[in-house]
Formats: structure tokens, C-alpha cells, sequence
């Protein structure tokens, strides 16, 4: 969570819960517009998430602004709409906790998952599920901070 004004951001600070700096930030930033170029390359749709954008498919890229170990890293979330708005529906109107539509939409994130870390090691980023570093995140992927060993 990032906190511009200085009120915030002292508040934060004195309450022991880290700031993310200026340079994390314009390094995630970096970051971010490098594997959305590399997913392009590869013909897959990709974007930075910003809190104007609406969700759309594609890779959903987020910098990661925490200050722990891997601060500047991303995350990226495969965004399938009209699959996740079927799967929501059929659980929700149905209350069918194991419907197929769920399972459709779960089983594509995570064939998504391998297919987004590949191609983005083969391009030299260290990529890695997102589970390895929150284990919130099952689905995503986690790239690390700096930039790919490779072009």
C-alpha cells in the first residue's frame, strides 16, 4: 500500500509498517512494463494494473509495493472475465460449491500459471507461483525484482 501525503506516511512509519520508496516503486514500475513487453512478444495480452482500469483478459500485472524481501517484485494474475463471471454465477445462483464452471475457471488459471512462468523464464526473469512467497496467492506468479538475465 502506498501512502503519498507526508501525514500518511509518518503515521505508517511510526507505527512500524514499512513505506515503499520512491525507488522500489519506479523499479517495480520498470519491472512491470519489461514483462508486459515479453508477454506481448509472446502474443500473450498483458497490462499494468492501474485503479482506472477495468479488468479485461489477459495478465494482469501488479507491482508489488510491500517492503519485505521481495519489494519492487510483481505479481501476475491470468484474468479470464466472462470464465470467472460463469464460475461466480454458478456457485452463487446454483450453490453448487463444486460446479464445472468453478473448476473450468480454476483449472485455466492454473494451466495459465505454468504457461506464464515459462515464458517468462525463458526470457531470463525469475518467475516463480506466487504461493512460494504468499501463500494467499495460489494462481498467480511472482516475479522477482531486476531485471531478466536474458534478452
Amino acid at each position: 500500500m502506498k501512502y503519498r501525503d507526508r501525514e500518511s506516511r509518518a503515521e505508517v512509519e511510526t507505527n512500524g509498517r514499512p513505506f515503499t520508496s520512491e525507488g522500489n516503486d519506479a523499479a517495480g514500475h520498470e519491472l512491470a512494463v519489461l514483462v508486459c513487453r515479453e508477454l506481448h512478444r509472446a502474443g500473450i495480452p498483458a497490462y499494468v494494473v492501474r485503479p482506472e482500469a477495468t479488468t479485461r483478459p489477459g495478465a494482469r500485472v501488479e507491482v508489488d509495493d510491500s517492503q519485505d524481501d521481495h519489494a519492487g517484485g510483481l505479481y501476475i494474475r491470468w484474468s479470464a472475465p466472462d470464465l470467472a463471471e460463469a464460475a461466480f454465477k454458478a456457485v452463487t445462483e446454483r450453490l453448487d460449491p463444486v460446479a464445472p464452471e468453478w473448476k473450468h475457471h480454476a483449472e485455466v488459471i492454473l494451466l495459465m500459471q505454468t504457461a506464464l512462468i515459462g515464458i517468462l523464464r525463458l526470457a531470463g526473469f525469475s518467475a516463480v507461483p506466487a504461493e512460494e512467497v504468499d501463500d494467499i496467492a495460489k494462481g498467480d506468479v511472482y516475479v522477482h525484482a531486476g531485471t531478466p538475465s536474458t534478452s
